[in-house]
């Protein structure tokens, strides 16, 4: 019993070093800092309200250089009822050709600056809100960060890790919000493209509440990043089995050896 833990114990060594030496879950990482609008399918979900001024690429007030800017405007306080989507048409993964998608991780420089007729707005939280569609259909998975409580106008990091297709709601014009139905978004199916959201901020007035003056709100966002995680990769799984099998023969040797002794 001894000589079989000790094998065991020289096949986990050696399957631990196989994914050390280099091979390693596989991870599609995909990035943007610049915001060219030809590699974007942008949209705009929006109450009756809200109109949206303009939305693309600016060369400046990124973070820095270009960043993707949405400018809106609202009457009474409903500032937050638009959506403003881009979903980046190179960030195409296909589970069927590269593997099933375990988790994603985001992150996204978001900016916000709400004003009400040139009253100082504070901002109470961000949202960070991860698109994919998937076979014609939307989906967005929802993190708020906050409360902020700060003067807009300022860049924010937001990220999150360990997003998984549960976290997706279903999206469309009557629950942009974030309260769709969940379900329908399959890491291992059909190939997905990902991208943002970013959805309008209340100005708030000195005393918290929400003004209902009409506001306007520039909305940017830069830095987008997304990796997909996936299963090991082959060579990891290669590796590995070459590590148990190195302990299984020096098992059977040495059960050869103590039969001849």
């Amino acid at each position: 019993m001894a000589h079989f833990k000790t094998a065991v114990r020289v096949g986990a060594m050696l399957a631990g070093l196989a994914a050390a030496g280099g091979a390693s879950a596989a991870q599609t990482t995909f990035s943007d800092t610049t915001f060219n609008t030809g590699d974007y399918t942008l949209g705009a979900f929006t109450d009756p309200t809200v109109t949206v001024n303009s939305y693309g690429q600016t060369t400046t007030g990124g973070d820095p250089g270009g960043a993707l800017q949405g400018l809106v405007s609202s009457t009474g306080s409903n500032a937050q009822g638009v959506l403003l989507t881009a979903l980046n048409n190179t960030f195409v993964y296909d589970p069927g050709a590269s593997g099933a998608i375990t988790s994603l991780d985001v992150s996204l420089d978001r900016f916000t600056n709400p004003t009400n007729g040139g009253e100082v707005s504070l901002v109470g939280s961000y949202s960070l809100r991860v698109l994919a569609e998937q076979d014609g259909q939307l989906y967005q998975a929802t993190f708020i960060f906050g409360p902020f409580g700060q003067p807009g106008g300022t860049w924010n990091l937001l990220s999150q890790s360990g997003v998984v297709a549960s976290d997706f709601t279903q999206l469309n014009s009557s629950n942009f919000a974030g309260a769709g139905s969940v379900g329908g978004l399959n890491f291992g199916g059909d190939a997905i493209t990902f991208g943002f959201a970013m959805r309008g901020s209340g100005a708030v007035n000195g005393d918290g509440t929400l003004s209902t003056f009409p506001q306007t709100n520039d909305l940017r966002a830069d830095n987008f990043t997304l990796s997909v995680n996936g299963v090991p990769e082959p060579e990891t799984w290669a590796l590995m089995i070459v590590g148990f099998g190195s302990a299984g023969v020096l098992l059977r040797a040495r059960r050869r050896r103590e039969a001849l002794a």
